[in-house]
């Protein structure tokens, strides 16, 4: 017996999950768009034309599923990634050919794993929100069983959040953002986790906003890890200059980035700045308009991010709507105390002594503790040591674990 397992694109979770299926003997294939060899990256980056598309790709390698059985759209893949890579000078070409590829890569999922299901040694197929309906259809046809990650809030929740963000910063939203759902896309979210067996979540708040909805779902709790040997922490001494908080992500409403701003422009630090790392999903006239002491980069690459962490004191993540965010792992594993809001997942990652926990939106608090960071400079180095040994208990092995551990009940 075995596993059908797919991915759009591939991430850390995904990867972590095959080879959770692997290690154990489950994995009869990995359905992605496209794992790219270390060779074919070397080639790339060694081409100077080429070479930011290169770096791009690097963050795909997973050398531990080199040789696992996949299913692979390289043509498809590389295409896609090209037409996305021409509208990056446009924001909203950018954002037409983002939903264009994201759909391409999902209806390429399904079709594939649909008809990869018919293998003989499949007893259950595993796959990812809005990219589960047709292979689950075809498992229910054959008798087969359905898991369903769930890597963020249930759609419903946001939805309900989404609204009364809307109220709160109508100002903030970009001018191509389209408040009107897709209801064929909604109905297949319904369709998607009515048909699941087993739904696995990162998080305590993601299982609560499926379970307003759907109370009585099997739900598994499997917290995400982090690779504590890259993300770690730079030299003893930070860099001398300000204290530095760091936030990375999309900078966008959904993630807190508004409440974030104004907080910063309330707090008054003095010699302090806030770094804020991601794709600009906000209005540009608030890129253009920037509080003193806020500085925006575009994404970078892991290694970059790693060296900005390295160089801050403070990280800080306010999302209204989340499940566990990689970027926090990161951050403590990279020596840093966190202030994060308790959508953001933080809530199966953290312990006392090594950040703050606020509640989502609380303008108050997250002014009073950015504040108290500036005043007890002092005590941030212990807080991010004990931030760090918090992070190097989330492993990746764990995490396989409890996806194995929870499925295997299910067959």
């Amino acid at each position: 017996m075995s596993i059908l397992f797919g991915h759009p694109s591939g991430n850390p979770n995904s990867y972590n999950v095959a080879m959770g299926y692997l290690e154990v003997g489950l994995l009869e294939c990995f359905c992605v768009a496209w794992m790219p060899s270390t060779k074919t990256i070397d080639v790339l980056k060694g081409f100077r034309p080429l070479r930011p598309f290169g770096q791009r790709l690097e963050r795909r390698l997973f050398s531990p599923l080199s040789q696992a059985p996949k299913v692979q759209n390289r043509v498809g893949e590389i295409c896609r990634l090209v037409v996305r890579a021409s509208a990056l000078s446009d924001a909203q070409a950018s954002d037409r050919a983002n939903r264009w590829a994201s759909n391409r890569a999902s209806r390429w999922l399904m079709r594939t794993m649909a008809r990869e299901s018919h293998r003989s040694a499949v007893i259950a197929v595993h796959a990812y929100e809005d990219c589960s309906l047709w292979q689950f259809m075809e498992a229910k046809r054959l008798g087969k069983r359905c898991i369903y990650d769930m890597p963020t809030c249930y759609y419903a929740a946001w939805e309900k959040i989404q609204s009364e963000l809307l109220q709160k910063y109508p100002d903030w939203f970009p001018d191509n953002w389209s408040t009107t759902a897709d209801d064929r896309r909604l109905e297949q979210k319904r369709q998607e986790m009515t048909l699941a067996d087993l739904t696995l979540v990162p998080s305590r708040f993601v299982e609560a906003t499926i379970r307003e909805v759907h109370p009585q779902k099997d739900i598994a709790l499997a917290p995400y890890g982090v690779d504590v040997e890259f993300w770690a922490p730079g030299p003893t001494n930070k860099p001398p200059g300000p204290l530095r908080f760091i936030y990375a992500g999309n900078v966008s409403v959904r993630k807190g980035v508004p409440l974030l701003i104004e907080a910063w422009s309330r707090a008054e630090l003095r010699d302090a700045e806030l770094v804020l790392v991601g794709h600009w999903g906000l209005a540009d006239s608030k890129r253009r308009s920037l509080p003193p002491g806020i500085k925006w980069f575009p994404p970078c690459s892991s290694q970059a991010l790693r060296d900005r962490y390295r160089g801050s004191h403070v990280f800080v993540f306010q999302s209204f709507a989340e499940g566990l965010a990689l970027v926090l792992l990161e951050a403590m594993a990279c020596g840093l105390p966190v202030i994060a809001s308790e959508p953001s997942g933080v809530c199966e990652i953290m312990t006392a002594g090594c950040g703050f926990v606020t509640p989502p939106g609380d303008l108050d608090r997250l002014v009073e503790l950015l504040r108290w960071c500036d005043q007890h400079r002092d005590e941030l180095p212990a807080m991010g040591r004990a931030a760090r040994a918090q992070a190097s208990l989330c492993t990746w092995s764990n995490y396989r674990s409890l996806v194995t551990q929870a499925v295997s009940k299910l067959l």
